[in-house]
Protein backbone atom coordinates (compact mmCIF):
# COMPACT_ATOMS: atom_id res chain seq x y z
CA UNK A 1 0.00 0.00 0.00
CA UNK A 2 1.66 3.31 -0.92
CA UNK A 3 1.06 6.13 1.73
CA UNK A 4 1.26 9.79 0.37
CA UNK A 5 0.98 12.34 3.08
CA UNK A 6 -1.50 15.69 1.60
CA UNK A 7 1.24 18.05 0.66
CA UNK A 8 2.22 15.38 -1.56
CA UNK A 9 -1.09 14.42 -2.77
CA UNK A 10 -1.85 17.88 -3.35
CA UNK A 11 1.14 18.31 -5.19
CA UNK A 12 0.81 15.33 -7.26
CA UNK A 13 -2.70 16.57 -8.28
CA UNK A 14 -1.60 20.05 -8.89
CA UNK A 15 0.88 18.47 -11.62
CA UNK A 16 -1.61 16.52 -13.25
CA UNK A 17 -3.93 19.89 -13.44
CA UNK A 18 -0.86 21.44 -14.75
CA UNK A 19 -0.67 19.12 -17.54
CA UNK A 20 -4.30 18.68 -18.52
CA UNK A 21 -4.31 22.61 -18.60
CA UNK A 22 -1.06 23.07 -21.16
CA UNK A 23 -2.57 20.54 -23.44
CA UNK A 24 -5.95 22.71 -23.36
CA UNK A 25 -4.16 25.73 -23.73
CA UNK A 26 -1.99 24.17 -27.01
CA UNK A 27 -5.19 22.86 -28.44
CA UNK A 28 -5.71 26.71 -29.29
CA UNK A 29 -2.81 26.86 -31.77
CA UNK A 30 -5.14 25.81 -34.07
CA UNK A 31 -7.27 28.70 -33.47
CA UNK A 32 -4.19 31.05 -33.63
CA UNK A 33 -2.34 30.10 -36.64
CA UNK A 34 -5.41 31.46 -38.96
CA UNK A 35 -3.76 34.73 -37.36
CA UNK A 36 -0.15 33.49 -37.82
CA UNK A 37 0.55 33.11 -34.22
CA UNK A 38 1.87 30.59 -31.88
CA UNK A 39 2.32 29.40 -28.19
CA UNK A 40 4.91 27.35 -27.53
CA UNK A 41 4.97 24.87 -24.68
CA UNK A 42 7.05 27.22 -22.76
CA UNK A 43 5.21 29.93 -23.25
CA UNK A 44 1.74 28.11 -21.84
CA UNK A 45 3.92 27.22 -18.66
CA UNK A 46 4.48 31.06 -18.56
CA UNK A 47 0.93 31.93 -18.70
CA UNK A 48 0.03 28.91 -16.61
CA UNK A 49 2.62 30.02 -13.87
CA UNK A 50 0.88 33.84 -14.08
CA UNK A 51 -2.49 32.39 -13.57
CA UNK A 52 -1.75 30.69 -10.74
CA UNK A 53 0.24 33.51 -9.42
CA UNK A 54 -2.90 36.36 -10.08
CA UNK A 55 -5.40 33.59 -8.25
CA UNK A 56 -3.15 33.74 -5.03
CA UNK A 57 -2.68 37.14 -5.26
CA UNK A 58 -6.23 38.09 -5.96
CA UNK A 59 -7.68 34.83 -3.29
CA UNK A 60 -9.57 33.09 -5.91
CA UNK A 61 -10.09 29.63 -7.25
CA UNK A 62 -10.64 28.18 -10.64
CA UNK A 63 -11.82 24.83 -11.52
CA UNK A 64 -10.81 24.87 -15.51
CA UNK A 65 -8.80 27.01 -18.12
CA UNK A 66 -11.97 28.56 -19.16
CA UNK A 67 -11.16 32.25 -18.66
CA UNK A 68 -7.79 31.91 -20.21
CA UNK A 69 -8.39 29.71 -23.46
CA UNK A 70 -11.23 33.26 -23.68
CA UNK A 71 -8.63 35.64 -23.18
CA UNK A 72 -6.39 33.54 -26.22
CA UNK A 73 -9.11 33.24 -28.45
CA UNK A 74 -10.55 37.36 -28.14
CA UNK A 75 -6.24 38.25 -28.53
CA UNK A 76 -5.66 36.45 -31.50
CA UNK A 77 -8.29 38.86 -33.35
CA UNK A 78 -7.01 42.02 -31.64
CA UNK A 79 -5.17 43.73 -34.22
CA UNK A 80 -2.72 44.88 -31.61
CA UNK A 81 -1.46 41.19 -30.97
CA UNK A 82 1.76 39.99 -32.96
CA UNK A 83 3.60 36.89 -31.62
CA UNK A 84 6.21 39.15 -30.12
CA UNK A 85 3.58 39.92 -27.11
CA UNK A 86 1.08 37.36 -27.00
CA UNK A 87 2.36 35.58 -23.79
CA UNK A 88 2.75 39.41 -22.23
CA UNK A 89 -0.56 40.69 -23.54
CA UNK A 90 -2.78 37.49 -22.34
CA UNK A 91 -1.13 37.47 -18.93
CA UNK A 92 -1.71 41.12 -18.38
CA UNK A 93 -5.59 40.49 -19.45
CA UNK A 94 -5.78 37.84 -17.27
CA UNK A 95 -4.56 39.84 -14.19
CA UNK A 96 -6.70 42.54 -15.10
CA UNK A 97 -9.95 40.92 -16.09
CA UNK A 98 -9.07 39.19 -12.14
CA UNK A 99 -8.48 42.72 -10.88
CA UNK A 100 -12.08 44.34 -12.11
CA UNK A 101 -13.79 40.76 -10.70
CA UNK A 102 -12.84 41.22 -7.25
CA UNK A 103 -13.14 45.03 -7.17
CA UNK A 104 -16.66 44.54 -8.48
CA UNK A 105 -17.71 42.22 -5.91
CA UNK A 106 -18.50 39.36 -8.84
CA UNK A 107 -21.63 41.16 -9.42
CA UNK A 108 -20.46 41.28 -13.22
CA UNK A 109 -20.80 38.29 -15.03
CA UNK A 110 -17.51 36.82 -16.73
CA UNK A 111 -18.80 37.98 -20.48
CA UNK A 112 -19.51 41.08 -19.21
CA UNK A 113 -16.31 42.26 -17.83
CA UNK A 114 -14.53 40.35 -20.98
CA UNK A 115 -16.50 42.30 -23.71
CA UNK A 116 -15.52 45.87 -21.35
CA UNK A 117 -11.94 44.95 -21.42
CA UNK A 118 -11.67 43.83 -25.33
CA UNK A 119 -13.13 46.58 -26.54
CA UNK A 120 -11.69 49.26 -24.47
CA UNK A 121 -8.31 47.52 -25.51
CA UNK A 122 -8.63 47.79 -29.17
CA UNK A 123 -10.71 50.66 -29.26
CA UNK A 124 -9.77 53.46 -26.79
CA UNK A 125 -6.56 52.03 -25.58
CA UNK A 126 -4.99 50.37 -28.74
CA UNK A 127 -3.77 47.64 -27.65
CA UNK A 128 -1.86 49.45 -24.16
CA UNK A 129 -1.76 46.88 -21.20
CA UNK A 130 -0.34 49.85 -19.14
CA UNK A 131 -3.40 51.63 -20.08
CA UNK A 132 -5.58 49.30 -19.18
CA UNK A 133 -4.47 48.35 -15.83
CA UNK A 134 -4.72 52.15 -14.73
CA UNK A 135 -7.89 54.41 -16.83
CA UNK A 136 -9.28 51.05 -17.93
CA UNK A 137 -9.76 49.13 -15.03
CA UNK A 138 -10.96 52.62 -13.17
CA UNK A 139 -13.12 53.42 -15.94
CA UNK A 140 -14.76 50.00 -16.10
CA UNK A 141 -15.07 49.80 -12.11
CA UNK A 142 -16.53 53.18 -11.77
CA UNK A 143 -18.92 52.61 -14.51
CA UNK A 144 -20.44 49.64 -12.76
CA UNK A 145 -20.13 51.54 -9.71
CA UNK A 146 -22.31 54.29 -10.81
CA UNK A 147 -25.02 52.28 -13.03
CA UNK A 148 -23.05 52.91 -16.24
CA UNK A 149 -22.80 50.92 -19.28
CA UNK A 150 -18.72 49.55 -18.41
CA UNK A 151 -17.68 50.54 -21.61
CA UNK A 152 -19.05 54.21 -21.23
CA UNK A 153 -16.02 57.05 -21.85
CA UNK A 154 -17.94 59.76 -19.98
CA UNK A 155 -17.24 60.65 -16.15
CA UNK A 156 -20.41 61.89 -13.81
CA UNK A 157 -20.35 65.25 -15.57
CA UNK A 158 -20.62 64.07 -19.03
CA UNK A 159 -16.44 64.55 -19.66
CA UNK A 160 -14.76 61.83 -21.14
CA UNK A 161 -12.31 60.65 -19.22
Amino acid sequence: MIIMNLPEMFSSINDVEKSKGITEILKLNEHLKKRNLFLKEWDVKDIIETRNITLKAQGRLELDMDILKYIVRELAYSPYINQHNLVENINDIYEIFHYIKNHTSDFLGDEEIFKAVIFLFNKVYNGSTELMKGKGIERIVNNFRNGRELISIEDEEGDEY
